[in-house]
C-alpha cells in the first residue's frame, strides 16, 4: 500500500492512503486534498499511482505540478514532474509530505531493468 503521509514540524500528523488512480492536491474545494494555505494554488499538483507493468506487486508513483504559483519541490528540488519512490519528500506550499511504499523492499533481492522510453 502506498501511504502519503504528512508531516509537520517533524512528526507525522495523518496518512493518506494512495489507491490506484490520480491523487489531486490543492487549495481549492474539490481536490482530492485540500490545503488551506496561501502558498498552495488552486491546482497544485497532481501524483499518479498505477501498478507496475513488470510487477504486480510494485506500484508506480510520480508526480506532476500543475503549473502552480510557487511550485512542487521533491527532496528539496523544484520539478515539472518527477516519479517518485519510497522516501521522497515533497513540500507544497508550507506543508511537507513523505511517500510510504509497503512494498519498496519487495526488489532488494533482484534488480530491475526499466527502459528509459518507459519512464
Amino acid at each position: 500500500m502506498v501511504k502519503l503521509k504528512h508531516i509537520l514540524n517533524g512528526v507525522v500528523v495523518s496518512e493518506i492512503d494512495l489507491h490506484e488512480g490520480f491523487f489531486s492536491i490543492g487549495r481549492l474545494k474539490g481536490n482530492t486534498l485540500q490545503l488551506e494555505d496561501a502558498a498552495v494554488s488552486g491546482k497544485h499538483a497532481v501524483i499518479h499511482v498505477q501498478r507496475s507493468p513488470y510487477m504486480e506487486a510494485i506500484f508506480d508513483i510520480s508526480i506532476k505540478d500543475s503549473d502552480s504559483t510557487n511550485g512542487t519541490y521533491v527532496n528539496s528540488e523544484l520539478i515539472r514532474e518527477k516519479r517518485l519512490k519510497h522516501g521522497d519528500h515533497i513540500r507544497i506550499g508550507t506543508h511537507e509530505f513523505k511517500i510510504y511504499d509497503s512494498q519498496a523492499g519487495v526488489g532488494t533481492q533482484t534488480e530491475f531493468y526499466v527502459p528509459e522510453d518507459q519512464v
